[in-house]
């Protein structure tokens, strides 16, 4: 394995944390100074924008200026090199810095725009928005650059050569673990070194202040630059989210494909959706357990850690005699998932945590309530959202992911997402289509049994 891939990763990597910090902080500023359903619109347009499976984005970019893409011939962009992956990445990871700069955003007050009545335009931002986002963009764009440097899906479908990547081919043709520790460090240092930067620095999260009204905003930056962020955000909105959904369902052959994809994969289909939903339902619950342990921030480590690597280890410790009942079976997917998103439900376990109401807190404790009454009369009714939203998290990523259980899948244990990540070597654009629909009904089905969930306990009861 030549070093030379350690400086392909960085030249990927960096361009894509700068150009997605760059685009989030223009849309931030878009959203925090709109307002009514087009504030909405662009919310939403970035969370499905980062909810979005991977391979649907690289299919998109390939159908369209692939060696046979429809825009080839207009278009002489080469989607197989660095500057093909480093858009492709950029336009999925762009909403992780807009989320997080519209935290400081949203924290902008009267007060401080009123100390400085004259301040408009380019002066505004230089002398007051960017000093407020600046942390949150420096931390966004450290967590960018480590998914870009993890990532492996989009590099080896687009047969760009990094190292993550490489790592991953040498290991799975050999087997040399001697080989595998003396490079998998490299790999193991950059989330060490990421929790190392962000260790006890704060996120403000958009949802925790309402902000200034949107018209003083707007007023205040003027219409060049309101028209110049508005631009871009709905350029990236459209090339993010309305291009590959449009690309998905106006293809004659997604809808002629479905149900021959759909009964060659039952096995897969019905393996995504559980081991997606065992594994969040898993992870919630031990964070709930464990949400007092503060020592488990550590775990932001192995999710931040490239799956394959996390694969090796798992294969090292576990392939051996008297385990064979945990290796080669579904256990071994739901401990890889669980190690790799356990962090998430911990956090948002802590987060719903910390929301409940001290005082009701106060009253349970001092009547001795048991555990499952607390968790239906305080936690419940005061964090189920939360809690809610932590599960359907790791259920989108387990659902996407490919990277952990390319190495462990067990036999008979494929999933959709590993099924489409090799149709996509061979070019099966059609079938891939198909088969990311059904990750997407499968994606919004917890969604549709909520809502149905909602109406039955509303509908009113007649004697």
């Amino acid at each position: 394995m030549s070093w030379g891939l350690l400086l392909n990763s960085l030249v990927l990597a960096v361009p894509v944390a700068l150009a997605a910090v760059v685009v989030g902080w223009f849309v931030a500023l878009f959203i925090a100074s709109s307002r009514g359903r087009v504030r909405w619109a662009a919310l939403a347009g970035a969370i499905v924008s980062l909810a979005l499976p991977p391979f649907l984005v690289v299919n998109t970019w390939l159908g369209l200026l692939g060696n046979v893409g429809v825009l080839k011939s207009w278009l002489p962009l080469d989607i197989y090199s660095h500057g093909g992956a480093a858009w492709v990445l950029t336009l999925m990871l762009w909403p992780l810095p807009c989320l997080m700069c519209l935290g400081p955003l949203k924290r902008l007050t009267a007060e401080l725009l009123d100390a400085e009545p004259g301040l408009c335009g380019m002066p505004l931002v230089r002398s007051l928005l960017l000093p407020m986002t600046l942390p949150a963009a420096l931390q966004s764009g450290l967590v960018v650059f480590a998914l870009a440097f993890n990532n492996i899906a989009v590099p080896a479908i687009l047969q760009v050569k990094v190292f993550p990547a490489q790592f991953w081919v040498q290991f799975s043709t050999s087997y040399n673990f001697a080989l595998a520790w003396q490079y998998g460090w490299v790999l193991a240092a950059l989330p060490l070194g990421l929790l190392l930067l962000l260790r006890g620095r704060a996120v403000a999260w958009p949802w925790e202040s309402q902000g200034i009204p949107a018209e003083v905003l707007r007023e205040r930056l003027g219409q060049v630059l309101i028209g110049t962020v508005a631009t871009v955000a709905w350029l990236f909105i459209c090339l993010s989210v309305l291009l590959p959904l449009g690309h998905l369902l106006f293809d004659a052959r997604t809808w002629t494909d479905i149900l021959d994809a759909f009964r060659a994969g039952q096995r897969a289909v019905w393996n995504s959706f559980w081991y997606s939903a065992a594994t969040a339902t898993l992870v919630s619950a031990l964070g709930f357990v464990a949400v007092r342990w503060t020592w488990l921030r550590l775990a932001w480590l192995l999710f931040f850690l490239p799956g394959v690597l996390l694969g090796v280890v798992l294969i090292f410790l576990l392939n051996r005699p008297g385990l064979g009942w945990l290796y080669s079976g579904p256990g071994i997917v739901l401990l890889a998932f669980g190690l790799r998103y356990f962090a998430l439900g911990w956090e948002g376990m802590r987060l719903a945590k910390a929301s409940l109401d001290a005082d009701l807190q106060t009253v349970t404790d001092l009547a001795g309530l048991p555990w499952w009454q607390r968790w239906r009369h305080l936690f419940l009714p005061q964090a189920g959202l939360a809690l809610a939203a932590t599960w359907y998290v790791v259920y989108l990523l387990c659902l996407w992911d490919t990277e952990t259980l390319v190495l462990v899948v067990p036999p008979g244990g494929e999933t959709l997402a590993l099924r489409v990540f090799n149709l996509l070597h061979y070019g099966h654009h059609a079938q891939v289509n198909a088969l990311c629909l059904i990750l997407l009904l499968l994606a919004v089905l917890p969604l549709v049994f909520w809502a149905v969930f909602r109406l039955l306990k509303k509908k009113p009861t007649h004697d």
